[in-house]
């Protein structure tokens, strides 16, 4: 990189939007040769780490979206918005629009890095309990999250942890500078995360109370083992992602500490989407049932799954409002402050902000790519005319469905001045009902999950990764099975491993065929009868059997939810897999099932059935669109080796059940397993933001840039070339 674009690229970042008010400023202006002088008030000065942090709000959906294939422009897009679309990068030059603005992430950087330098970690409250420590912890997590934004977007990109507040600071490093991108990212952010990771489990994280009473300081703070988890997962080898699974289950599973900030990782189980196509109509009728992520910023509870947001402000004068994205999306916003007198020297100001869809704003809609998902989806219920019944009753898919999280994208209806009424679809996910701002979702508790499962299946756990999209992972007396037993008769190459390991060519059966347990058992007694073997290879050989010979899947009879985990896995049960209901917090001790007494019912009924000798039960990812079958109904269309089998098909391989269990073809099925996993993130989080930096997390594991290219393509051709050249991934940094 050149260096007049670096030192350019500093001197923005510091000089532009500086923070102006004692209490809300990080650094202050002095001169031109001392820049910044750290502010004294350090947890006024956190906050002031966080304003910054809403630059990056908007541009982390806007730029993780367009360049994904959920979304497509309108007749009303703008340029800037339509070179992102297309990945012109002619005219998406840094600075040419606000959600191009690296001067943005550095100037965040740069905050963080002076409030580390500067922090005063020894200072305890009046228990002696240190308090800024985890203060230091949290800006820790800022900056790694804005370093892994950065990566994202412009590839490799110049990295410092301490402050330039000068301008021969600046020049100094622009002399020689170390530079990040997906592969070492981690490797220098681990030890000081790992650090902060420690006072995190330690003392929890701060409590500050709420953020210009829009988003409750709890919901403002980014989780140290996602970061990490994230930071591993980006980096993307076999051993980088057991690593990350490791500090998600650690999320997930609430090991926590003295902290004990996070309440666990169940997914709430009332949040799902379902439809339905009455009589006479010409299209399905899509509805939702629960709480909203993003509308949820209150305190963290258990019961959210809203994790982190980025909150916006209420008013111009305090901060940023964030109503860009769902500009683009059509909204038109307006704000409103009222002022009220609540005593005779006091008074309060609210400020809302209400959103109005107009066509005519309207820059970004759902893609034709993303309703050929949904439409790919099996939307499954029960027909039953009662509770009893549902019960009992077989799976029935409901053709006209599909994945009913198509419920976040709406038909809105407008009548023109002239009479005329014209309706379209407008993507409402992130404009809650009756919500004053916007605060933008950065983790949810789905989210993680799929990130976990990403790391499980490239860890070597294919079908526990399936498990968190079909059941969830909930270990208790029936959700695991048990082992085969071992007396099943075998594929010849097992037996004949058996044998091979005491020396032995077996000749006794003809060709093709397998020996049962017994007959085995029979040609040894034989052979050592005849003194041909000893006692000692005998017992080897019932011992290599044992370990050999039963099928890595259960056997048909098998009634537990996750009956289709490869006995392999089971038996490695590493400690990021050891889940238990009580580690998520998790309070369903019955199972809710969807049903209809009719395919053109309107009614769609949710009922709990006890299981009988269960401690409780999660539920996947996919039952949030796609209904909820009885945890072990092995009717159900997504099924594992069903799954498996069908993705197999679309890179020219035919696997059977066996097949996929045998070990032979373990590089196929977490390729399939990766495929559905990509597929429920495009499902379950459209429209959020992480959709071009999924793709892209997966194409980079895989050294595949074609893997990126022709998801894009779907909803537009014409950018298959462009894409399959990664250079074309990321925006260039200024060169000027």
């Amino acid at each position: 990189m050149k260096k007049t674009s670096i030192i350019s690229l500093l001197i923005c970042c510091i000089a532009f939007g500086a923070m102006t008010t004692s209490c809300e400023d990080m650094l202050s202006p002095d001169s031109e040769r001392h820049l910044y002088e750290p502010a004294q008030d350090t947890l006024y000065s956190y906050w002031g780490v966080l304003k910054p942090l809403q630059n990056l709000a908007e541009r982390y959906i806007v730029l993780g979206e367009c360049r994904g294939e959920l979304v497509n422009g309108t007749a009303y897009v703008s340029d800037s918005i339509k070179a992102i679309l297309d990945f012109d990068m002619e005219k998406a030059v840094d600075g040419s629009c606000r959600y191009l603005q690296a001067s943005d992430y550095y100037h965040v950087i740069n905050s963080c890095n002076a409030y580390l330098a500067y922090c005063d970690t020894n200072r305890v409250t009046g228990t002696l309990q240190p308090y800024m420590m985890k203060e230091a912890a949290q800006v820790e997590a800022i900056r790694a999250w804005t370093y892994l934004q950065l990566v994202q977007v412009y590839g490799e990109v110049p990295f410092y942890t301490e402050p330039l507040l000068t301008t021969d600071d600046i020049n100094a490093f622009a002399q020689n500078h170390p530079t990040v991108n997906a592969d070492n990212l981690v490797d220098m952010l681990a030890p000081r995360l790992t650090r902060a990771l420690q006072t995190e489990l330690l003392y929890g994280q701060p409590q500050l109370g709420n953020y210009e009473a829009v988003c409750h300081s709890t919901k403002a703070m980014i989780p140290l083992n996602l970061i990490m988890g994230d930071l591993y997962l980006t980096k993307g080898d076999p051993q980088s992602c057991a690593i990350a699974a490791q500090y998600y289950y650690d999320y997930l599973s609430n090991n926590q500490g003295m902290g004990k900030m996070v309440p666990g990782g169940a997914l709430p189980a009332s949040n799902y989407c379902y439809g339905y196509k009455g009589e006479g109509m010409d299209k399905p009728t899509y509805l939702f049932t629960g709480s909203a992520p993003w509308s949820q910023t209150d305190v963290v509870s258990s019961t959210d799954e809203s994790i982190t947001a980025i909150p916006s402000s209420t008013n111009s004068l305090w901060g940023i409002v964030l109503r860009g994205v769902n500009g683009l999306y059509g909204y038109d916003s307006e704000i409103r402050v009222r002022t009220e007198e609540t005593s005779d020297t006091t008074s309060a100001t609210n400020a809302t902000v209400t959103l109005t869809p107009q066509y005519d704003v309207k820059q970004l809609a759902a893609s034709e790519a993303y309703f050929d998902l949904c439409k790919a989806q099996d939307f499954e219920l029960y027909i039953a005319s009662n509770a009893t019944e549902a019960a009992q009753a077989s799976i029935t898919i409901d053709p006209e469905i599909g994945d009913a999280r198509q419920y976040w994208v709406r038909d809105i209806s407008q009548t023109y001045p002239n009479g005329l009424r014209n309706t379209e679809k407008f993507i409402t996910k992130l404009n809650p009902s009756g919500f004053s701002t916007v605060s933008h979702m950065i983790y949810r508790k789905s989210m993680v999950w799929l990130r976990y499962a990403e790391a499980l299946n490239r860890a070597g756990y294919p079908s526990y990764a399936f498990a968190i999209l079909k059941n969830g992972l909930c270990k208790n007396d029936n959700w695991y099975p048990e082992a085969n037993s071992p007396d099943y008769a075998v594929k010849d190459s097992t037996w004949i491993a058996v044998l091979d390991s005491i020396g032995i060519v077996p000749t006794t059966w003809e060709e093709g065929t397998c020996p049962t347990r017994e007959s085995l058992d029979a040609l040894l007694s034989q052979m050592l009868e005849d003194s041909v073997i000893t006692e000692e290879i005998l017992a080897n050989a019932r011992y290599n059997w044992a370990a050999l010979s039963y099928e890595n899947y259960p056997d048909e009879g098998c009634s537990a939810a996750l009956y289709y985990l490869d006995q392999r896995e089971v038996k490695k049960s590493p400690s990021f897999l050891n889940f238990s209901f009580e580690t998520l917090n998790g309070n369903n001790a019955t199972e809710r099932i969807g049903y209809r007494t009719s395919l053109t019912s309107r009614i769609w009924i949710s009922t709990s059935v006890s299981v009988d000798g269960d401690d409780g039960i999660t539920y996947g990812i996919h039952t949030h669109g796609c209904g909820t079958p009885r945890y072990n109904d092995k009717t159900s269309s997504f099924d594992y080796v069903k799954k498996v089998i069908e993705k197999a098909k679309e890179y020219g391989v035919t696997l059977t059940k066996e097949d996929i269990y045998s070990g032979d073809y373990d590089d196929v099925v977490q390729n399939c397993v990766e495929d559905l996993i990509v597929d429920e993130e495009a499902l379950e989080l459209a429209f959020e933001g992480t959709r071009f930096f999924d793709l892209m997390r997966v194409a980079h594991r895989r050294s595949d840039p074609n893997y990126l290219a022709t998801r894009v393509a779907r909803r537009d051709q014409t950018l298959l070339g462009k894409l399959q050249d990664t250079k074309n991934w990321y925006f260039p940094l200024p060169q000027r």
